[in-house]
């Protein structure tokens, strides 16, 4: 966890402009929606790293459609992969199976679910005082993401919020 935050802190660092942008965008901002500002970064490839609203994450990250995420609860709960599968085929059917077959030979990196939880972590940060930004990091093999505190008053970098 710690590694986590220190690569963070580092990938805050190197995208400091994109960052202070981010930061003043979402303090214009006067309430919460699916467009409210997030900051998509991507270390392996830095031209694709950008300021996004919220409800477009799905648009930069590939993701699997919700008719996926029963399957994937149940694999995050430990179900082998061949009982998930025959559980979701038994209670979804035909929309389970061409969801499943729409995803062969794709690597998503997130479920529908998790594009939700970015939603309900970024309006969590908006309320906070000091606002907090949702920074997205897609890292090739994983995504993860945290608020940052966004304060007029502080001076130099922003920190991941605890």
């Amino acid at each position: 966890m710690d590694d986590l935050r220190t690569r963070h802190e580092q990938l805050l660092e190197s995208h400091h402009g994109a960052l202070m942008e981010a930061a003043e965008r979402l303090l214009a901002e006067a309430t919460w929606s699916l467009a409210t500002t997030a900051l998509l970064l991507t270390p392996t490839d830095p031209d694709r790293s950008r300021l996004v609203a919220v409800g477009d994450l799905g648009r930069w990250i590939d993701h699997l459609g919700p008719d996926l995420d029963s399957f994937v609860r149940l694999r995050r709960q430990g179900v082998g992969t061949e009982e998930a599968y025959a559980r979701c085929l038994r209670l979804e059917g035909e929309s389970f199976l061409r969801a499943w077959g729409a995803l062969q030979g794709r690597h998503p990196l997130v479920s529908h679910d998790d594009l939700n939880g970015f939603a309900v972590l970024s309006q969590q940060g908006f309320s906070r005082s000091p606002r907090n930004l949702l920074v997205v990091v897609n890292w090739g093999d994983q995504v993860t993401a945290f608020l940052v505190a966004c304060d007029r008053q502080q001076r130099g970098l922003p920190r991941p919020a605890g």
